[in-house]
């Protein structure tokens, strides 16, 4: 007889947000800080044209971009087929709705930040390799857009309201 884990707790899901939401920030700023305080000493911009740096610069402004809706495509995707299986297995229990939620929302979560780690990495191998001072201020900008992010249980709570009005206003017969 198979034995059922037991379900995590609202603040246990969200103590998961925030380690995850923490992680990838400092994944940034620790390798940040060996770029800049270990390799970066010493290096002076070379006169060449610096490829790699406005590449960085690209896909900052991509990834700034693609984060105001990616995330919402993909939450809003999850989040309908979430409603239909709660729907066809008519799931009653509150704690497994509110548990499906979460988990919509943390995956938001990821892929908004994901995208922002990759933008900051590159901007971060840029500056090791041409030394060119704006790398870094994008890496800044994209720090604060991360650190912006910080999953609150007001945004989740908000988060949560609105996807269920947009359902309730798209399925209204």
């Amino acid at each position: 007889m198979a034995r059922q884990l037991p379900q995590a707790t609202p603040e246990q899901r969200h103590r998961t947000m925030f380690i995850i939401w923490f992680a990838l920030i400092m994944g940034v700023v620790t390798f940040g800080v060996i770029v800049v305080g270990i390799l970066g000493k010493d290096e002076a911009p070379g006169d060449d044209l610096p490829l790699l740096t406005y590449v960085g610069l690209g896909a900052t402004a991509v990834m700034l971009v693609l984060r105001t809706f990616v995330p919402d495509l993909v939450g809003r995707n999850m989040f309908n087929q979430a409603m239909e299986r709660i729907k066809t297995e008519n799931i009653q229990d509150e704690d497994e709705v509110l548990a499906a939620y979460d988990q919509i929302f943390m995956s938001r979560l990821i892929v908004g930040l994901a995208l922002l780690e990759g933008a900051a990495m590159l901007n971060l191998v840029a500056y090791m390799t041409e030394s060119q001072v704006l790398s870094l201020v994008a890496v800044g900008i994209l720090l604060v857009v991360m650190i912006a992010s910080v999953p609150t249980k007001s945004k989740l709570e908000a988060w949560i309201r609105n996807q269920m009005e947009n359902y309730n206003l798209e399925n209204q017969n």
